[in-house]
């Protein structure tokens, strides 16, 4: 499967559509649009996505940011669906700052992906 790179970034940044799911009792969002990050340790997920599918907090705990600032989030568990592939019980920060899901190593370190920067193409294998 191929995905091209999102083309409103410069340079464009790797990106799939990924559908969120509350597994207790079955209310999805999406398809939505997520960056692949493979400098980012885990997934963020903005909150008005966790608040459409009623997905509640785990736990609070403490992240620092690419900036090296540190900040309270939430944690919560969504399962997450990217074409057919489905990754059950994945923990996810949820983000009141930003816009876009970000998908991190937490989920990528799963995959055989290939990032094809001249070609601006994602491929999962």
């Amino acid at each position: 499967m191929r995905y091209p790179y999102n083309a409103g970034y410069e340079p464009p940044f790797p990106a799939a559509s990924v559908v969120m799911v509350n597994s207790d009792d079955g209310l999805s969002t999406g398809p939505a649009r997520a960056l692949l990050d493979t400098g980012s340790d885990g997934t963020l997920v903005p909150l008005t996505y966790l608040r459409e599918i009623g997905a509640t907090p785990l736990t609070e705990t403490r992240i620092r940011s690419h900036w090296g600032e540190w900040r309270r989030v939430q944690l919560f568990v969504v399962d997450l669906k990217w074409d057919d592939l489905t990754f059950a019980g994945i923990f996810v920060v949820g983000d009141d700052q930003g816009s876009e899901i970000i998908l991190g190593r937490d989920v990528l370190n799963r995959l055989r992906l290939l990032l094809d920067g001249p070609a601006h193409m994602t491929s999962l294998r």
